[in-house]
């Protein structure tokens, strides 16, 4: 329970917010009909990265393997208009233990495991990113916090 709560938090901080953006940047900023989808992972020095999937479907994401260990949530794309978490997104939510937050122009909402909606941005996001690089793995690293 610590750690979901913990992780509930940490999807309001600035590293979760610069990952919000980058993503939704990879996406087309919601114009795209394709998601794009990550892990968001708490590192061991608690600073926060962001873990692509390969897979960038029409209308839906998908993943295969195992979850990496220090994932804390899924982040997807939705169309601009969609900013509700969908019912399979509420039901992966439970199924897998982990918040799915979707992220659009609109909006950052996340499907939590217990059922609950949480809004973390419901304003239009921000259409510049920068900073962003690749580390090992295809991590992305966010700037220093």
């Amino acid at each position: 329970m610590f750690l979901l709560l913990l992780a509930a938090l940490d999807l309001f901080g600035p590293q979760a917010q610069f990952w919000y953006r980058d993503l939704l940047a990879d996406g087309g900023y919601g114009v795209l009909q394709s998601e794009r989808a990550a892990f968001l992972i708490r590192e061991s020095d608690g600073g926060l990265t962001l873990q692509p999937w390969d897979s960038r479907g029409f209308r839906h994401a998908t993943y295969r393997g195992a979850i990496p260990a220090r994932a804390i949530a899924v982040l997807h794309t939705h169309p601009k208009g969609e900013s509700e978490p969908s019912w399979n997104d509420r039901n992966e939510a439970r199924r897998l233990g982990l918040p799915i937050v979707v992220v659009t122009p609109e909006a950052v909402i996340a499907a939590l495991p217990s059922g609950a909606r949480l809004v973390i941005r419901g304003e239009k996001t921000p259409a510049r990113v920068s900073g962003t690089s690749r580390g090992p793995s295809g991590l992305r690293t966010a700037p220093p916090r």
